[in-house]
């Protein structure tokens, strides 16, 4: 088999992974996936602007705590929590793109519901990600970023309805 036909069946292969990780992902974590939708929806502009300043400024952080690792006597120290802010980047990034296609499974499938629209918009979603320059430096990152803001924003309206559960708690 020649290296062509590798790298397409490759390519295909890791397409049908990503659409059951996101369906998965949805069936696992779907309250936190549609709150991840909602503020991706309802706050577009301002999901991607957070998630662009945050995600500069997180993996900066966490690039400046590995670096001075590899030259700090305390190494394993500052490694640590650098490697923790990357792996919350990461799983933001996730949750992010998650979010991401259940908001164009309700936009481009509004009638169908289930893993099924959510298959059939991971699979919209990787295939549009695919498109040559556009897609891979244009559709990517605004998705990915505009997730992430949202991830963001929607940890935040957890923490704020969390605060004020224990506000109202404390005056009862």
């Amino acid at each position: 088999m020649n290296e062509p036909n590798l790298l397409l069946i490759l390519v295909v292969l890791i397409g049908f992974c990503l659409v059951a990780f996101f369906v998965i992902l949805e069936a696992l974590f779907g309250e936190l996936v549609g709150g991840i939708t909602r503020s991706a929806e309802e706050k577009p502009g301002k999901a991607f602007w957070v998630g662009l300043v945050n995600a500069v400024f997180v993996i900066a952080i966490a690039i400046g705590l590995i670096g001075l690792a590899e030259i700090s006597v305390l190494g394993i120290v500052l490694a640590v929590p650098g490697f923790v802010v990357g792996v919350f980047v990461v799983a933001g990034l996730v949750f992010g793109f998650t979010g991401m296609v259940r908001l164009i499974a309700g936009l481009v499938f509004p009638g169908k519901d289930g893993w099924k629209s959510i298959a059939l918009s991971a699979g919209v979603l990787i295939l549009a990600c695919l498109v040559p320059y556009i897609g891979w430096f244009g559709l990517f990152p605004y998705l990915g970023l505009r997730g992430f803001g949202a991830f963001i924003l929607h940890l935040m309206d957890l923490y704020r309805a969390n605060r004020m559960r224990k506000q109202e708690a404390s005056l009862a």
